[in-house]
């Protein structure tokens, strides 16, 4: 029992101008002073534990997903080291965790503005927690093998573009996006995307049409269903899609109705990889389970301030809530 990402990976954010690390991306972060992947405080004594046959205090949701029979970042992560021939629990950088910023172009109804300077645009709040992340240059990037880019919208940032140009051997590097399908990438990036092992551009999409618009407000479904095909026809024979899905209490009766809309319009790139469609429980006051009082609650002050209505965007989900 071990889980590899405490001794190959971490990740690694900035905000209000602080540095914060942990294990993995669901590890929750600590703030430090400076960036020691091999000996940070933090992380070595999560590398203990591991050792030690025992979970670590910060690896409590990978253990209560598996406790309760569901699939793991522990999990995930192990497969993939196995499949790329690493096994030894030894610090060393393999993978990275990279969140750009918080600057998008989206203020998605189950995000907020920790994570989106839309919502904070909305909310009227300082644009002040961070625009960029240029840790990486404190970092030996000699054997990385794999990097995880998280917003904000990480097709927004120039400052990424000057990370993946610092890489060395970019021929055994697996990039890896969430987006949101929004953005075009421009040829620059294009031919930077080139020189790397692999591109994956997994597009956040939780509905279609008008639904797609309320949840990833203020996008708009058909520029974006133009997007996905502008992709398949311009990206580069080294580049793979998928699609995630955000299931929450809105959507949750219409994901095979966007499943369907996938396998007829975007099940396949121009090579013939097939677009996984990946599907992912939202949490707060949006989830499946949620307390209804709340979702209600939430969804209304959204809607007084959008001029929405998302009760006629979403009557099974209203019958529900309201019932």
């Amino acid at each position: 029992m071990i889980c590899l990402d405490a001794f190959k990976n971490v990740n690694i954010t900035r905000d209000n101008g602080e540095l914060h690390i942990s294990p993995c991306c669901i590890a929750p972060l600590k703030k430090v002073n400076q960036l020691d992947f091999q000996n940070d405080q933090y992380l070595v004594a999560v590398r203990d534990a591991w050792s030690k046959q025992q979970w670590p205090d910060a690896c409590v949701k990978c253990l209560k997903q598996e406790q309760q029979g569901l699939p793991s970042r522990r999990q995930h992560s192990n497969q993939w080291y196995k499949d790329h021939g690493v096994d030894q629990a030894m610090p060393e950088l393999i993978r990275l965790d990279y969140w750009v910023g918080d600057i998008c172009n989206l203020a998605c109804v189950m995000c907020g503005p920790w994570a989106s300077s839309v919502w904070k645009q909305e909310l009227n709040l300082p644009q002040k927690r961070f625009n960029n992340n240029q840790y990486w240059q404190e970092l030996d990037l000699s054997r990385l093998q794999y990097v995880h880019f998280h917003g904000g919208e990480p097709l927004l940032s120039k400052e990424h573009r000057d990370f993946l140009a610092a890489i060395p051997n970019k021929q055994q590097v697996h990039v890896y996006y969430n987006t949101n399908a929004t953005i075009q990438a421009d040829n620059d990036l294009r031919d930077l995307w080139n020189e790397f092992r692999l591109i994956e551009l997994d597009f956040s999409i939780d509905a279609i049409g008008d639904q797609f618009n309320y949840i990833r407000y203020p996008a708009d479904w058909h520029a974006v269903s133009e997007n996905l095909t502008w992709y398949r026809e311009h990206a580069g024979h080294n580049c793979l899609f998928a699609v995630t899905t955000v299931v929450s209490v809105l959507n949750q009766d219409h994901v095979p109705e966007l499943a369907a809309w996938l396998q007829s319009n975007f099940a396949s790139s121009r090579f013939g990889d097939p677009v996984e469609h990946r599907l992912q429980p939202c949490e707060g006051v949006l989830a499946v389970d949620s307390v209804p009082e709340h979702t209600v609650k939430y969804l209304d002050q959204l809607d007084l301030r959008r001029q929405l209505d998302w009760r006629k965007l979403f009557p099974s989900a209203a019958e529900k809530l309201l019932s």
